[in-house]
Formats: C-alpha cells, structure tokens, sequence
C-alpha cells in the first residue's frame, strides 16, 4: 500500500464510528508503522534543527527630551533610554556567522546578545553587514574559545518549493525561545505591496518574535526567513494572520554578497514567468521562461527584449523555468555580458544584454516652488515613455494663485524649461533648478516642457513682468 493510500486508510479507519458497547478502535499495524514513523520523522528534523536556531535580544538607545516649565521659561532635558527588543536568526556557517532580519537589529548604538539552543547565558554578536533592500543582516556570535565550532544549518532551494510542501516555523515569538510550529507553504511567490521582494507564504503560526528565524523544509535545510506577519482587519474572529518569509535562494545571494564585501546586486529589468503559466499549478512541467515586462532603460530594453519572447537559453545553458533563469541570474556579476537565445513568435533571436547595478529604491523628496508641491520621480517614473533618462519633477499639487495653476495640473511631470520656443529646453531633475529657472522664466518669460499624465507632451508658456 502506498502512502497516500495509507494515510487516507487511517483517517478514514479513525473517522468511522466504533460499534455500540466497543472500546475505541487501535490502528491496523501498516497505518501505526506509518505514522510512528512519520512522527519520528518530523520529531528528527526539529532535533536537528534547532541547535542553529537563535534567539536575539536587542537594546537600543534613544534619547527623550523632558520639557518642564518655570518662572524663568521652559527648560529641556535629555536622557538616554534602552529600548529592548526580541527577534530571532539562523546559525548559517560553523565559524558562528548567523541571519537575521536587519529590521530586528537596525539603529544607531544596538546591543546585539544572542542566546543559543541548551543554554540560558546570552553572547555578544556583533553586526557585520546588513542588507536594508532584501531585509537582512549577517551578525558573528562571539566564541566562548578559540576554535569553536557552531552548529550550522544549510541552505535549501527555495525555487522548489510547492503550494502543499511541509515547512516548520522556528523561533521565539512573544519571548517564547525553540517555539516550532508547522505547517505548509501557501503561496510561493507572494507580493503585499510594490517591493521587489516576493515572498513564500505559509500558514506555520508566526508571531511578533519570529522575525529573523528559519523557515525549514522536511530535510531540515533553510528555505527561507520569516519576515513578515500579515494581519486582517480586527473585526475577523479567527484566521486573521498569515506569514511571509523571503526565500532562501534571495537570502544566500544577499549573504554571499555581505561575505563579498558589499558584491553589488546584478540587475537586467525583465520579469518572466514559466511558459506554459500555470504549470506548477496544473502539475506540468515549464518548458521555457516567457518574458512578461521589460522595464524602460533597463539592461533588458537595451538588449532588445520584448513583452512574450520566450527565454530558451542563457549562456548555452537551456533555461526550463523562471526559476532556473533567475537562480541562473543570481550567480553573475555585474558588468557581465550574457548571451540569450529567444524565440520571438515563430523566429529564433539572439541577443546579448549586459548585467547592471540594481539601484535601492529611492526616497523621493517633496518641496513647494511657485505655487507647487513637487517630488523628484522614482526610478520606475524616470522610466516613462518621453521622460528623460534623468527624469523631471512630478506635480503633487497646484495651490490657488501659483503662477502656474491652469498651465499644470496634479500628476503631470515638469521636464525641462527654456527661454526660447525654437531652443531645447534645459532639463530640470533638481528643486534647486527649477527654482532657479523659474525665477528667470517669471521675470523675462519662456516655456516649460510638460509631461502630462496620460502620456502626451505639452510646451507651456510663462509671460515675464
């Protein structure tokens, strides 16, 4: 008998009512073989586990001021606070080097103290390089002896994980140190928001605490980092929470970049899916990559690639998944020239695209000029068709009786400005520019070039005084 058949004997032996007056039923020996040995199993697996698993505590400084008035005015004090805080991490190489979220130790003056499995006295770690993009910090454990060494945990494929795969959750939530719960992968490449992380989720109970600890497989080999804890509104009675954990294989890259001393992050701004879509779901087998965007100015754009080329080869290597192609990806560097066999339609194509610099997302700065709120664009904004490579200045808002209130409106995008209508107008990527071309515009006149929402280019006319 199979397992599966095994184990829908069991339930189904279980689920039956006893006969009047009989005590309740035993299990048949194959079913209890099969279960003790599934218990054992998963008993084994979080034996061996949780000698890698760590609990951080983490103070950090802050400073309060106390404002107390008197007769001669108010008179401020300052104190020094420690703020205590809990996570937990992965031991992940046998010198004691160990993975947490950089969410769980970052700020300024944070005294890291770890405590390890069959022990209640904490060790210093120290932070020895961080990874804000991918939320991820490489901490060292201090040795109690020269020569130590760690238990360690390695490193699973997360591109092989499958909706239904069993997980473990590991580590201490709400101050609860070694908390193991199971459970299963729910989604294998979640998004909540615009970041370019994606996510596997699992329905393992995750609490405040567990962030930083590992998300293990069966084999008991690291698939991921629980990050992140997914809460529904308050009026839901129960199942209201469910966790994320970024994958393992982004969470190597981004250790093995740390280990490099700062190894930048390849980029080439293409998505692609597995062709056909759907085939994890319909349990086929993906026979090639398909591209699904290709973000402007990117690597990609410049290779030519094109919204539903297929992907049938990178390097000479065959490319059956989206998965392969970005475990491939992750292992270049960057300035690297990789050659892509596509299939465009019914015509075979090469190109050729080199591997550049991924650029953190960026932290846009507002100011109010002339009568409006302006913010400096987004990379993905810069990339907008008509938009210069250096981009402009997005209008938030246009205020009553700014010089500019029936020539520009909200979500337009100001590109450049100049003096002359037959002349190219300057770029303006900065607020300090504009001001300064604004000023000269108001007292002896010009244009702006305008970018508006829907996509259209518009030159605008200022009269001077």
């Amino acid at each position: 008998m199979g397992a599966s058949a095994a184990l829908v004997a069991v339930i189904t032996h279980w689920s039956a009512p006893p006969p009047p007056g009989s005590a309740a039923p035993g299990l048949p020996p194959p079913q209890e073989s099969l279960l003790s040995a599934l218990n054992d199993s998963m008993a084994n697996v979080v034996e061996r586990i949780l000698p890698a698993v760590v609990c951080v505590n983490v103070e950090r400084r802050r400073v309060i001021e106390d404002i107390r008035p008197t007769t001669l005015g108010p008179i401020t004090t300052r104190r020094n606070v420690r703020e205590p805080g809990v996570g937990s991490g992965v031991i992940v190489s046998r010198e004691g080097l160990a993975l947490t979220n950089y969410h769980v130790v970052e700020g300024e003056e944070v005294l890291i103290m770890v405590t390890m499995h069959g022990s209640e006295e904490p060790r210093r770690a120290t932070l020895i390089d961080s990874d804000k993009t991918a939320d991820i910090a490489l901490l060292q454990i201090e040795p109690k002896r020269e020569g130590e060494v760690f238990s360690w945990m390695a490193f699973g494929d997360s591109d092989l994980m499958r909706p239904g795969n069993l997980v473990f959750a590991v580590g201490a939530p709400l101050n609860l140190p070694e908390t193991v719960t199971q459970g299963i992968i729910s989604n294998r490449e979640r998004r909540v928001s615009d970041t370019l992380i994606s996510y596997l989720q699992t329905d393992c109970t995750i609490n405040p605490g567990n962030s930083g600890g590992p998300l293990v497989n069966w084999k008991g080999e690291l698939i991921g980092i629980n990050t992140r804890l997914v809460i529904g509104p308050p009026q839901t009675a129960s199942g209201q929470a469910y966790g994320l954990a970024s994958p393992s294989n982004e969470v190597q890259d981004a250790y093995e970049r740390m280990l490099s001393k700062g190894r930048p992050r390849g980029y080439l701004g293409v998505t692609v899916a597995d062709w056909p879509e759907m085939s994890y779901q319909t349990g086929g087998k993906p026979e090639a990559a398909i591209v699904v965007g290709v973000e402007q100015g990117s690597p990609a754009a410049a290779a030519g690639l094109q919204k539903d080329d297929l992907i049938l080869a990178l390097d000479g290597e065959p490319v059956r998944s989206s998965a392969g192609f970005f475990r491939r990806l992750r292992k270049r560097q960057v300035g690297e020239l990789l050659s892509l066999d596509l299939k465009r339609g019914q015509a075979p194509l090469q190109v050729q695209a080199k591997v550049a610099i991924f650029e953190a997302a960026e932290t846009p700065e507002s100011r109010v000029i002339a009568g409006l709120k302006l913010r400096t664009l987004r990379r993905a904004e810069r990339a907008r068709p008509a938009a210069s490579s250096s981009g402009g200045l997005l209008v938030e808002d246009v205020a009553k009786g700014s010089p500019l209130e029936r020539k520009v409106s909200k979500g337009d995008v100001i590109l450049s400005g100049t003096g002359l209508p037959t002349e190219p107008g300057l770029p303006v990527t900065e607020h300090d520019a504009f001001a300064a071309r604004m000023e000269i515009l108001q007292l002896k006149g010009g244009y702006l070039d305008i970018l508006r929402a829907d996509g259209s280019t518009e030159r605008v006319s200022i009269q001077g005084h």
